[in-house]
């Protein structure tokens, strides 16, 4: 788990997931320039490993509550091989309007495929 990059959201990665977009940060940076090397860092550094306890459940750290505002409503969002969790009142302030949301959707989905 880490806090996502652009949102204000926390993101559970699977092991897999994980490890093939750090091989891939890492592939793209340059070990030798000290900036990427920071990032590399920060990317890394701020990942929070989770584990079920027997009943299944897992425990987000005060730290990362805090870090995406997360009380006592919560939302959990399947992002393709990632889940998301916002807090629902962040969640439901992020939204686009029903009509900015069909429009931008027709203008994505309308594009010839490749």
């Amino acid at each position: 788990m880490r806090r996502d990059v652009f949102q204000p959201c926390l993101v559970l990665f699977p092991e897999s997931v994980w490890n093939e977009q750090v091989d891939t940060l890492r592939r793209r940076l340059n070990r030798w320039n000290g900036s990427e090397q920071q990032l590399f860092r920060q990317f890394v550094s701020d990942v929070e490993i989770v584990s079920l306890d027997g009943n299944g459940r897992f425990l987000i750290p005060k730290r990362y509550q805090r870090l995406a505002g997360i009380g006592q409503d919560v939302k959990f969002i399947g992002m393709d091989d990632t889940i998301e969790i916002w807090s629902a009142e962040q969640h439901e302030r992020l939204q686009l309007g029903a009509d900015d949301f069909a429009s931008r959707m027709e203008e994505i989905m309308s594009h010839s495929e490749p």
